[in-house]
């Protein structure tokens, strides 16, 4: 865990990279090592076996690659292959070192503890006059007329108010657990303080997919933990509608100056274009950019669809589907409510995950961190759930789901 705890921080506070001392301290060359070194001499560890959602991991790796050949390599394929191996290790690392569910209710509050922190940050960045952060990072951009000095954002894969905001939702299902049963009253008042500080963090990253990510989050944690009816789930939405509508205009316009939304969907339509010219291979992992000549698609799904192909799309589909097989499985299997609440709020950490990389590529080690630990719980299980012909059928359904239902709102939008 203490290896995990310096991860961790590496990623949030990303230490490496603005303080003194540490800058240029390679993560990959030693606390990967470390990390591994540490786990094979402890006996504590969950099982190095590989399971099925292992081997989805690896499959996608290796299409990546094959996508890359059929489609010949440039000069970034070599950083591409390495990301995924890297992300790969890690994942086994989380999977591996959180052995138990008390291990991960203490990941639960390393996650809560660093985002409060950078809301801290965000809160004071945005307050100081000298418009920097404590890494020396400026604000972000906004739009003009928005009446606000800019939009927070971090540093490390973090360094856009969008990616930002994603430090917050992903902690945010961990903070809504503490407001109901089991927890006690005291951890519940000290849970809504904290969220407090949460949401605040999140508003000033003026992140229009950051917004709609908590919403969701929020009525999926409603909705789960109280039963909620179709009925209410309806008046909910429409209640959201209005606080939508009620936010900043930067925060609720399609429209803005910078026509951001417009070029988006156009980009999205680029990732169909590039899926229907090659559906098995797509156009090759780190090609994007280079097809349209203008921007990425700010959609990890349809940017992993357009570049690898519906293989490559059907293979990360499959890798969440069967973490969240794992959560799934396990809440409906514990009897004990506390353990049964933070793998709900893991499963939320996830799906929010997925809302945010509508938005924005977030094609990060943050993504494959949360799956890991979506693995560690299927060690919890009392029998390891198999990859069935139905898990198959829904995972190809997804798959070609998705990319009719891009293409006919690409194309209604236009």
């Amino acid at each position: 865990m203490v290896m995990l705890f310096v991860y961790l921080t590496t990623l949030f506070i990303a230490p490496q990279l603005w303080i003194g001392p540490l800058i240029g301290f390679r993560v990959d060359l030693f606390v990967y090592p470390l990390w591994a070194l540490l786990l094979v001499l402890s006996r504590d560890r969950n099982p190095v076996a590989l399971t099925a959602q292992d081997r989805f991991f690896l499959l996608m790796v290796l299409w990546i690659v094959v996508s890359m050949a059929t489609n010949g390599f440039h000069e970034r394929s070599s950083d591409l292959i390495v990301n995924y191996v890297k992300w790969f290790i890690l994942y086994k690392l989380v999977s591996s070192t959180v052995s138990s569910m008390e291990r991960l209710k203490k990941v639960a509050l390393l996650l809560v503890g660093f985002a409060l922190l950078l809301a801290v940050e965000g809160i004071q960045h945005i307050s100081g006059e000298s418009g920097l952060g404590w890494a020396g990072q400026s604000l972000g951009w906004i739009d003009a007329g928005a009446g606000e000095r800019g939009r927070t954002q971090w540093i490390n894969i973090f360094d856009g108010p969008g990616v930002f905001c994603v430090v917050y939702t992903v902690a945010l299902p961990f903070l809504l657990q503490y407001l109901a049963a089991p927890f006690n009253w005291g951890v519940r008042l000290l849970g809504a303080a904290a969220l407090g500080l949460l949401v605040v963090g999140i508003y000033f990253t003026g992140s229009r997919g950051g917004f709609l990510t908590a919403l969701g989050v929020f009525g999926l944690f409603m909705a789960i933990r109280y039963n909620v009816s179709v009925v209410r789930i309806v008046f909910a939405a429409a209640i959201i509608l209005v606080v939508f509508n009620a936010a900043p205009s930067y925060l609720t316009t399609m429209q803005d100056q910078s026509k951001s939304a417009k070029y988006r969907v156009e980009m999205w339509g680029e990732g169909v274009e590039m899926v229907q010219q090659n559906p098995v291979f797509g156009i090759g992992k780190g090609r994007f950019l280079s097809y349209t000549m203008k921007l990425i698609a700010h959609n990890s799904p349809i940017e992993i669809m357009g570049e690898t192909g519906l293989p490559g799309l059907f293979f990360w589909i499959g890798l969440i589907y069967l973490g969240m097989k794992n959560v799934v499985l396990y809440a409906r299997e514990t009897e004990d409510g506390s353990s049964r609440s933070y793998a709900i709020a893991l499963g939320l950490s996830v799906v929010g995950y997925i809302i945010s990389a509508m938005f924005v590529t977030l094609e990060y080690e943050t993504l494959y961190f949360l799956i890991g630990l979506c693995a560690s719980v299927g060690f919890r299980l009392k029998e390891p759930p198999p990859f069935t012909r139905h898990d198959f059928g829904i995972l190809l359904c997804v798959t070609l789901g998705w990319v009719a239902g891009v293409k006919a709102f690409v194309m209604v939008y236009h």
